[in-house]
C-alpha cells in the first residue's frame, strides 16, 4: 500500500494508521521498557521501529493534526469516512472513571 496522510509505513515492519487515533485517560498507558524484554530479535525490533518513528515524528504529528482538523472541519471524503468518530472519543475518554 502506498503512504498517505492518515497511513505512515515503519519501513518494512509495520504501518501507523492515524484514522484509527484514538485518546487514552491519563495514567491508563504504561511505557515499554525495552530492556526487560527478552525475546532478542523482537527487542531488536521494537528499538529498530522506535528509532525509525523518533527520526519521523513531526511528520507523524503534522499528519496527525491535518487528519484530525479533516475529520472534524472538512467535507465528507473517503478519508473521513474511515476515521473514528474523534470527538466521540474525546467524550468517552473524559467521562472514563477507573
Amino acid at each position: 500500500m502506498q503512504e498517505s496522510i492518515d497511513f505512515i509505513k515503519i519501513k518494512n515492519y509495520a504501518v501507523i494508521n492515524l484514522n484509527n487515533m484514538f485518546p487514552v485517560p491519563k495514567g491508563q498507558y504504561s511505557y515499554l521498557d525495552f530492556s526487560r524484554e527478552r525475546n532478542p530479535k523482537y527487542k531488536q525490533l521494537l528499538q529498530t521501529e522506535y528509532r525509525y518513528i523518533k527520526s519521523i515524528q513531526e511528520k507523524i504529528r503534522k499528519n496527525a493534526a491535518n487528519v484530525y482538523q479533516l475529520k472534524l472541519y472538512g467535507k465528507s471524503s473517503p478519508l473521513t469516512k474511515r476515521c473514528n468518530d474523534f470527538l466521540k472519543l474525546e467524550m468517552m475518554c473524559r467521562e472514563y472513571k477507573n
